[in-house]
């Protein structure tokens, strides 16, 4: 339950930024993702507040071939300021967006918690969202959000970029949305990893096997080999608290094996997509 403004600065993790860029100068292009949503809002009278107070650090970023994104938790706050509460369709949405993107162009969003829902794709692509990688393909998992719990379903997404349709959110389809989908690449998982996300499934009810074997892996995470082959495309992420000594360090080394690939090209999330609509026949959704 949220009582209080909190104290502190709630942006300190960005302050680790300068120091990968230091310690890794030759990162490849990467999309930026800043909060904007309800809490930030909350916390600091401002939805784009995480642009304002590194806005020079954004402008270089773009200025060196990054790009900026947006990303957000739904969650409203209730009544009497009292705390929040998950919010599958928050009446902010479009005020938080709108100030991003009054600051610098927003053609990409990861959702908070990985979540996907056919209204919120809708409404992000009402928007103008170009591209969203939220998906967690073969994956389902539950949260509590709030006076709720959150199930994030993604047991049937597709491995490869999507449009998804407009009737289901992990389907490619007609008829489709304009965004795409990139799915977030998915390893190997260990046998304890499977062991556990069974066990896990089963308490909650779920006897679906799809992802059993597949585990997300942050890119601050010392990987031990590469994703399997077989998507053309792969995703990755991390979180700005996660840019430790330790986290730059497996960094740098994961990017380092990712240039071992034959032919391997780096590319933000929306000039990747770019180049699908300029190349392939998307009309039916898979691409």
């Amino acid at each position: 339950m949220l009582q209080t403004i909190p104290s502190g600065d709630i942006w300190k993790p960005l302050n680790l930024i300068p120091q990968l860029l230091q310690t890794v100068p030759s990162i490849p292009p990467i999309t930026w993702l800043i909060r904007c949503d309800e809490s930030v809002r909350f916390c600091t009278g401002d939805f784009a507040s995480g642009y304002a107070v590194k806005k020079d650090l954004w402008q270089h970023l773009l200025n060196s071939g990054h790009e900026i994104g947006w990303h957000m938790h739904l969650m409203s706050i209730l009544p009497g300021a009292a705390g929040f509460d998950f919010d599958p369709d928050p009446d902010w949405l479009i005020a938080a967006y709108q100030a991003l993107s009054d600051q610098v162009a927003v053609h990409a969003t990861r959702v908070g918690w990985d979540y996907g829902s056919n209204m919120l794709f809708q409404r992000l692509d009402e928007i103008g969202i170009l591209v969203d990688f939220s998906a967690l393909p073969g994956n389902i998992a539950w949260f509590p959000a709030g006076s709720k719990t959150l199930v994030v379903d993604w047991l049937r997404a597709p491995t490869e970029p999507y449009r998804p349709s407009a009737h289901d959110y992990q389907r490619c389809d007609t008829p489709s949305l304009r965004m795409f989908e990139i799915p977030i690449t998915q390893f190997r998982g260990s046998h304890l990893e499977k062991i556990k996300r069974i066990g896990w499934r089963l308490r909650h009810g779920c006897t679906a096997l799809r992802g059993i074997g597949r585990k997300a892996r942050l890119l601050t995470q010392r990987w031990y080999s590469l994703p399997p082959k077989g998507s053309s495309t792969w995703a990755f992420y991390f979180h700005p608290e996660d840019l430790t000594p330790v986290g730059v360090s497996n960094l740098a080394r994961n990017i380092d094996l990712l240039r071992t690939v034959p032919d391997v090209e780096f590319e933000t999330a929306s000039a990747l997509v770019r180049k699908y609509m300029m190349s392939t026949d998307v009309s039916a959704g898979l691409i």
